[in-house]
């Protein structure tokens, strides 16, 4: 890890090639929060490509309008990954992935999500 950022809804952990994102138990994570994550990205990973992997393993809610809204979309963000042993996030990244235009997967295991994160840039 290159670089680590915490808020009081998040932890953020930025990689040369990739971000980590754990949005803590409870937090509705909507076009506020997101804003300010994205402004991370930017400042660290400027123009450059990159993937952003989600770990759920903590209950909170996304703001499914945050794949609608133009004004947080970041141009160099090249694939989602979802990470949860939860089912439940299972049927929740069904739902989300059509919204999402880019590649897109769903793992349960970190280092898989990783391991396909690095993949995109071999």
């Amino acid at each position: 890890m290159i670089q680590k950022i915490n808020t009081d809804f998040c932890e953020l952990n930025l990689y040369a090639k990739y971000a980590i994102l754990k949005v803590f138990e409870n937090v509705f994570y909507d076009i506020d929060k997101a804003t300010i994550v994205n402004q991370k990205f930017k400042e660290y990973f400027q123009n450059k490509p990159f993937v952003l992997i989600t770990e759920r393993n903590f209950k909170h809610e996304v703001d499914l309008n945050l794949y609608n809204d133009k004004s947080i979309f970041i141009n160099n963000l090249k694939g989602l990954a979802i990470v949860s042993e939860n089912p439940e996030e299972r049927e929740r990244a069904i739902n989300e992935q059509p919204l999402f235009e880019n590649s897109f997967a769903f793992f349960e295991k970190l280092t898989d999500a990783q391991n396909w994160a690095e993949s995109f840039f071999r």
